[in-house]
């Protein structure tokens, strides 16, 4: 079950459907940057990576096999950027300076703040796409730099709590999809999600791919855009505005608001009884 589905809107969980797949998008773009441009290396789907430490320890090197050093980059900033989303999680969390209180639960606030720390690495990864020359120094700098970025992602989505989704890797997207294939079981909504999850990472990819021959220089700079793009729709349609205040002449002559939302009557004014008449029944 989808937690959010209680707090918010179908219109609004439509929205945040759209960005995880916009997000996955990106992934996908930056899987197939990364691997056909450094070798046998993933910076998200680490599933991939840790089998490529087999196939590093049992001898093979490139271009046959992946090159030790790559895998290894990738897994541990991977790593510290997923610690460093339960950090930035953590610290906003209730902080007073970002009033989660105000936003719609679907997407806390502090979910698009650490997308912002997300973009902000990505930016750099483009800036070092952009103003370097090839080498292994360079190599490793990047991979570490979107592995890192990528798994500050995956837990900033994974906060959250949306049924069967990453959208930085798609092996847990695709067995509950397929799971729920015979007999159909998936809600329309649940499928149209992890659907479009799937289907975004093989476009992405696809997109990448050809970018990278024929316009090279600004591959990366596509899921950067797109990164951006669903931090500041987050921003705007995912918040939730508060109520206006009512005037307290308004509120007295029209009802109280309960804290449920809910009017209570008026307070009728008391008529003052006789001191030798007994009350009124």
């Amino acid at each position: 079950m989808d937690p959010a589905a209680t707090h918010a809107t179908p219109a609004l969980l439509a929205v945040r459907d759209r960005l995880l797949v916009l997000l996955a998008f990106s992934s996908g773009m930056y899987e197939a940057i990364c691997f056909l441009s450094f070798g046998k290396v993933f910076t998200a789907f680490q599933t991939g990576n840790i089998v490529f430490l087999g196939v590093g320890a049992a001898g093979t090197r490139p271009p046959a096999g992946p090159d030790p050093i790559s895998v290894v980059v990738s897994l541990v900033t991977f790593a510290a950027g997923a610690v460093l989303a339960v950090q930035i999680l953590k610290a906003f969390d209730g902080d007073e300076e970002v009033d989660d209180d105000n936003v719609f639960l679907v997407w806390p606030r502090r979910v698009s703040v650490a997308l912002g720390v997300v973009l902000l690495i990505q930016v750099a990864f483009f800036a070092v796409w952009v103003t370097t020359s090839p080498s292994n120094v360079v190599t490793y700098i990047m991979l570490g730099l979107n592995a890192f970025g990528m798994g500050l992602q995956m837990n900033t989505i994974r906060s959250l709590h949306v049924p069967a989704i990453s959208t930085t890797a798609a092996t847990a997207t695709f067995i509950s999809f397929a799971s729920g294939l015979a007999p159909w079981t998936h809600t329309g909504p649940a499928a149209r999600r992890m659907a479009g999850v799937l289907v975004s990472m093989v476009v992405g990819a696809l997109v990448a791919d050809w970018m990278l021959s024929h316009a090279h220089p600004y591959a990366p700079l596509v899921p950067v855009v797109v990164i951006a793009f669903v931090i500041v729709v987050a921003w705007i349609v995912l918040k939730q505005e508060p109520a206006p205040a009512q005037p307290v002449i308004s509120a007295f002559l029209l009802g109280e608001q309960d804290t449920d939302g809910q009017n209570r009557p008026a307070a009728q004014p008391v008529t003052p009884q006789p001191a030798n008449e007994p009350p009124a029944r």
